[in-house]
């Protein structure tokens, strides 16, 4: 009875058995051979952390913004499942929340709310104001009111006529009188403590609904009203139910909307970062094949060793790919810390979030799947690139094990592994072509991996054919060469390796440093307009778009009567939440210098400024899926309106896109009859400097509606600026890219260096031979020269393949039309790769003519 039972327990020891043999191989023989490189198997684990860390940056960065949005409207809405949020800035008619009590029966609470800011101290500081009803709402902003409500100071209902509640982020302090936009108040309660960290990290002012409304300049007015429902009700029919009685005056949304806008108000940079991030997370697997490659070249004599003593040639691969997750696995973690530092020095440069106009303070939050995420990718990366180094193991035969010295490997055939990797590379280049020019928006960015895949795969599969070249170069430099090239014959997985290596320094420096320069050019023309005014006059410069608050009336008339200043036009953005996107619309008025007028037919322009159609970006006509000649049905404060799409021009997006009608419309449609930006032009021959400091002296003398200070920029500052944005993204791709080439010029010395020492018994026979230091040196110099030749042609057309493709790419995530136009400066890359190659080779050469001869011919 007991041999039954047994043989279970043995079914299960044995793959008990397997893993653990295999951990004591990859520990006895793998993780020695990586004591013994460790210059190699450094520069390899160096890209693998430096992906590592990007992911994790990247994700953190972008994951930070969108999750500080959203934790701080959670605290705002509470339990509230429905929103009806304002057109525009300019809010909407408070009576729409009693209508939506009386009449929709299934709404528990209805509580208004408005959501601004303050400027306190030079700081924006969020305003919130609601009635008793936010109790209702059971989030953070019911605690902080509740708290205050039961205080011991003994509030009354004449402390709420100008009496605040402050957050201790603020810096206010109880009892305090200052004055917010231009109305005196008082401060009657501050809340500390976590009740009032959790709102903003306490960088909040709440106010009654009367006092916020006054603060705000909006009487009768709020910017959002949430609903809780009762329990049990549908959620889609109460949200119908709140559509009827709202009728096309606002939006009914999801309170989590806001979330969504900041996704996507800052996708652009995230996309060119995260894209940059794939690519280097491709270079790092690219690496770890080329360590594994040469590892395998290395360990013929012990891998054909364990084959004589019976090891499987499963178990020999199995070790490899064990020791590749290695790699993946410590890089990725190491990377892990890096990421998190980078990301929270990026947010601690971030001052806010906008959502709506609430200054929201970003704060760093790292997502749960981040570390998971680029862990697991570099662990799949490092495994995926050592699975065709692994394929060589097929090759090793017992009998090498009785050969010494050092195997050559060039007798190895191409196999079947070679000419599937030469066509799987072929398809993912036409697909990442496919990708780049057919499919729009984000998904676009996954061209450049599947493109740095492909293009490793199909050189992999050229390796004879590249080794070749490098051996017909090296051959041209006489005597040295001849031997040099023997050399390379006789180990081309290292001479590919070398000229890869290179090859990818020129390809990454040459593809981000091209598209980054045809992105700037492009936005210059995009922006074709911007510059013409010779100075603008708002609240909001360095950039950004002048969406508010409103200029004083006053600026206008005072600027027009300054000597020298020949027109003045006054006009306006705003913010338009269409559903629950956010889209810009630029009101234009005859006179007006702007890109759109630049940009769009005379006709179109006229019927545009005559109130008869509107004009739409690229990515707005694509995010509201309409064209030329379509009819848009527009929700605003007064009801729906209809308007006609005259035109669709190349416009750089902002939020979910940007769109341009007559400012009367703008004014009448969305209840914002006052300028947020003049434009000013001048004759040229006045003192622009004179004019400059008028303008600024009448700016400082009149404060926007909300307290904020008016500035002055002129128009290339402006224009510099708007760039100097889509740099600030390119920055840190060049930055990745530094990064990048630095990692691949270490592995190339690495490489280099390494080829002098596997050789050191051969290069002993040629110095005992009667080889003088000099000849020695230059047959090193030679190998170096040639790879170096080869490498930085293949990266050449692997590089302006990839310029071209991002910029595809990033024309279908900006709705840009980017024109690729090569830029001579990149060949500069060439010429650098091709010096550090051959400069990098001295050192090993100076080793080489150096070694010990007696010392160098014993055998190992």
């Amino acid at each position: 009875m007991s041999e039954p039972s047994s043989r279970p327990v043995a079914r299960r020891a044995g793959p008990i058995r397997s893993v653990a043999a295999g951990f004591s191989r990859i520990r006895v023989l793998n993780l020695r051979e990586i004591r013994t490189h460790r210059l190699r198997v450094t520069t390899s684990l160096l890209v693998v952390v430096v992906a590592s860390a990007l992911l994790i940056s990247v994700l953190g960065l972008y994951g930070s913004l969108t999750e500080s949005v959203r934790q701080v409207n959670a605290a705002i809405s509470g339990t509230a499942q429905v929103e009806v949020t304002a057109i525009a800035d300019s809010g909407i008619d408070a009576q729409i929340a009693g209508d939506i009590r009386g009449d929709v029966p299934d709404a528990k609470s209805v509580v208004p709310l408005i959501r601004d800011s303050v400027v306190i101290d030079d700081r924006r500081i969020a305003l919130l104001g609601s009635d008793f009803r936010v109790t209702a709402l059971s989030g953070e902003l019911q605690k902080a009111v509740s708290q205050e409500q039961s205080g011991s100071s003994g509030i009354d209902q004449t402390d709420l006529e100008d009496g605040i509640v402050a957050g201790a982020g603020t810096g206010l302090r109880t009892g305090q009188e200052i004055t917010l936009n231009g109305v005196p108040v008082r401060v009657i309660s501050v809340i500390d403590g976590d009740q009032g960290a959790a709102l903003n990290n306490g960088n909040f002012v709440f106010a009654y609904l009367g006092l916020a409304q006054k603060l705000v300049a909006r009487e009768g007015k709020v910017d959002s009203i949430l609903i809780v429902a009762k329990p049990g009700v549908d959620i889609p029919q109460l949200k119908s139910q709140v559509s009827q009685v709202v009728d096309g005056r606002a939006a009914v949304v999801d309170p989590e909307f806001r979330a969504k806008q900041a996704e996507v108000a800052g996708s652009v940079t995230r996309d060119a970062t995260l894209l940059v991030s794939l690519i280097s997370l491709v270079i790092a697997g690219f690496l770890v094949f080329n360590t594994m490659n040469m590892a395998v070249a290395s360990r013929r004599q012990s891998l054909a060793m364990m084959r004589a003593l019976g090891a499987k040639r499963g178990h020999l691969v199995g070790d490899l790919l064990g020791e590749s997750a290695l790699f993946g696995l410590v890089g990725g973690l190491i990377g892990l810390p890096i990421g998190i530092l980078a990301g929270r020095w990026a947010i601690g440069r971030i001052p806010e979030a906008s959502a709506d106009s609430m200054a929201t303070v970003v704060s760093y939050h790292l997502p749960g799947y981040a570390p998971v995420v680029a862990v697991g990718a570099c662990v799949v990366a490092c495994v995926a690139a050592t699975s065709l180094a692994a394929r060589s193991v097929f090759a090793v035969s017992p009998v090498e094990a009785m050969i010494a010295g050092e195997i050559d490997d060039s007798s190895t055939k191409p196999g079947r592994a070679v000419w599937v990797s030469g066509v799987v590379g072929v398809a993912l280049l036409i697909a990442s072509w496919f990708v780049a020019t057919t499919v729009p928006g984000r998904p676009a960015i996954l061209a450049g991996a599947v493109y740095a895949v492909g293009g490793l795969l199909l050189c992999y599969a050229l390796t004879t054919q590249l080794v070749a070249l490098v051996v017909m170069l090296t051959r041209r430099f006489r005597g040295p060469g001849q031997l040099a090239a023997v050399n390379t014959e006789r180990a081309p997985r290292r001479a590919w390796a070398t000229l890869m290596t290179v090859a990818v320094a020129v390809a990454v420096g040459m593809g981000t440093s091209g598209a980054l320069d045809n992105l700037v050019g492009s936005i210059s023309n995009s922006l074709d307009g911007l510059a013409d005014p010779n100075f603008y006059v708002a609240t909001d410069v360095g950039g950004g778009l002048p969406t508010g608050p409103a200029l004083s009336s006053a600026i206008k008339p005072e600027v027009e009567k300054i000597p020298g200043v020949t027109e003045v036009v006054g006009t306006q953005w705003a913010g338009i939440n269409v559903g629950d996107a956010k889209v810009y619309v630029q009101g234009l008025e005859p006179g007006s210098l702007a890109p759109f007028v630049k940009k769009a037919s005379p006709q179109a322009l006229q019927q545009v400024l005559d109130g008869d159609g509107i004009l739409l970006s690229n990515v707005l006509a694509r995010t509201l899926d309409v064209g030329t000649g379509d009819t848009l049905r527009l929700a605003t404060p007064s009801g729906s309106r209809e308007i006609v799409v005259r035109e669709i021009v190349n416009y750089i997006s902002m939020g979910s896109g940007t769109a341009a009608m007559s400012n009367t419309l703008l004014s009448d449609w969305f209840d914002r009859p006052a300028d947020t930006y003049l434009q000013v032009s001048t004759d040229p021959a006045a003192d622009q400097g004179q004019i400059r400091a008028q303008l600024e002296a009448i700016a400082t003398a009149n404060p926007s509606a909300g307290g904020q200070k008016v500035h002055v920029e002129s128009g290339t500052e402006a224009l510099e600026a708007a760039q100097a944005q889509a740099q600030q993204a390119g920055a840190f791709t060049v930055a990745i890219q530094w990064i990048v080439a630095l990692a691949a010029a270490v592995a190339l010395l690495n490489t280099l260096l390494l080829s002098v020492i596997e050789r050191r018994r051969e290069i002993g026979v040629l110095r005992a031979m009667g080889a003088s230091r000099r000849f020695v040196s230059r047959m090193v110099v030679s190998e170096a020269a040639g790879v170096a030749l080869i490498g930085s042609a293949t990266g050449l057309i692997l590089g302006s393949a990839l310029h071209y493709l991002s910029d595809k790419i990033l024309s279908a995530t900006t709705s840009i039309d980017i024109a690729y136009s090569p830029r001579p400066t990149t060949l500069l890359f060439v010429g650098v790769a091709c010096a550090l190659c051959v400069v990098g080779a001295l050192v090993p050469a100076m080793r080489a003519s150096r070694m010990n001869i007696s010392e160098s011919i014993l055998d190992e």
